[in-house]
């Protein structure tokens, strides 16, 4: 008899225990479907007066030296090298400039990669120019051998690059933008706290905030923030008083006040913006243009199948010195025009707007879209 007793109540506890899994693992299903932009949808689409350039497969970032018009394009075929098979290994990204003094009519990409490093798979970049004028360019690098890596180019005549340093450190976990603050120093986003594949996808599913924030200066780095849910683009205000961390899952904007000699970042304010928020381009009124995902299971489908649209976004947001501001859509298209928008740079009244997968990208006028909704 007590020995049926005890089956019983081990049966009893073995049901509770099923049901407690079945509820947290649908909770956190529908937590993250939820974040993931799964259950959002939209009535109409804010359309832009564009054009479209023909690039190379994967132009996810982009960023404008305004001075000299030139736009640098960081580019991979990020499905070619998904998809494995012979000669994967090899596959080599590249950096290329399209001249913006140029009629936009005219504007071409122009392949001005350099020669190191022989195994250059670009992610995110950006731009530094010193108070003598030199320019240098900074590019996160996935090697093939799963290394991460960031490149350091000086940036010649015509937008020629020259390979100054590699930067690599444990601190690189997984990272995927960087912002230059002076000729050796940075910071850089790692938007899982991971490694592996099984344990970055762990970390999404939970929406775990695994990612973080590393600052780095001349050969030594250290973590400045932490707990971000996939912390995307960096970028910081004119006056580099404020640091901009785009939040994907959680869908936020974080924004840190910094201190220019250190470094060192103090949490400012969190915006909320309903969309995965990706790169951010920073204009010199100290506006901020983002490109973002409405849909992230949508981008997955497409990650995985070209023929998949996933719609785009672009947000404009202009911060108030104390705090807050002013956010509105420029574009929100359903992925006809361009699916998987990565990236919106500004230049003179025009965005040019690239995705993580399809070989163009956009040019766009920045006022078209705003003015008929406003």
């Amino acid at each position: 008899m007590s020995g049926m007793k005890e089956k019983s109540a081990a049966l009893r506890w073995a049901i509770y225990a099923a049901v407690i899994l079945v509820a947290a693992g649908s909770f956190f299903t529908i937590r993250f479907l939820t974040s993931a932009g799964m259950f959002t949808s939209f009535r109409e689409e804010i359309t832009a007066d564009c054009s479209a350039i023909e690039a190379v497969p994967g132009p996810e970032d982009i960023v404008i030296d305004r001075e000299r018009a030139l736009a640098f394009v960081s580019a991979v075929d990020r499905r070619k090298i998904v998809a494995g098979g012979p000669g994967s290994q090899a596959i080599r990204g590249g950096i290329y400039v399209i001249d913006l003094s140029e009629a936009s009519d005219t504007w071409a990409l122009r392949p001005v990669t350099a020669l190191e490093p022989a195994d250059f798979r670009p992610h995110g970049i950006d731009l530094y120019v010193s108070e003598e004028g030199q320019r240098f360019l900074f590019v996160v690098n996935h090697p093939s051998d799963g290394t991460h890596d960031v490149e350091i180019f000086e940036v010649l005549e015509g937008g020629l690059l020259e390979h100054r340093r590699t930067v690599s450190s444990e601190l690189f976990i997984h990272p995927n933008d960087v912002h230059a603050v002076g000729p050796d120093a940075f910071y850089l986003t790692n938007d899982h706290g991971s490694s592996s594949n099984f344990g970055r996808l762990l970390e999404d599913f939970f929406l775990a905030d695994r990612g973080n924030l590393v600052y780095w200066e001349g050969d030594e780095g250290r973590v400045v923030a932490d707990g971000f849910t996939y912390a995307n683009g960096v970028n910081s205000s004119p006056d580099g008083t404020k640091l901009y961390v785009a939040e994907t899952l959680d869908m936020t904007l974080r924004i840190f006040s910094r201190d220019i000699e250190t470094g060192a970042l103090e949490p400012f304010e969190t915006v909320y913006l309903g969309t995965g928020v990706d790169n951010i381009d920073v204009l010199e009124d100290g506006r901020l243009l983002i490109g973002a995902h409405p849909s992230l299971t949508d981008f997955l489908a497409h990650a995985n199948d070209p023929a998949a649209l996933s719609p785009s976004q672009i947000v404009e947001m202009t911060p108030r010195a104390g705090g807050g501001g002013e956010a509105r859509t420029l574009l929100l298209d359903k992925g006809d025009l361009l699916s998987g928008l990565a990236t919106a740079a500004g230049y003179n009244g025009l965005m040019l707007a690239s995705g993580v997968f399809e070989p163009k990208i956009l040019v766009c006028a920045q006022e078209s879209a705003a003015e008929e909704t406003e």
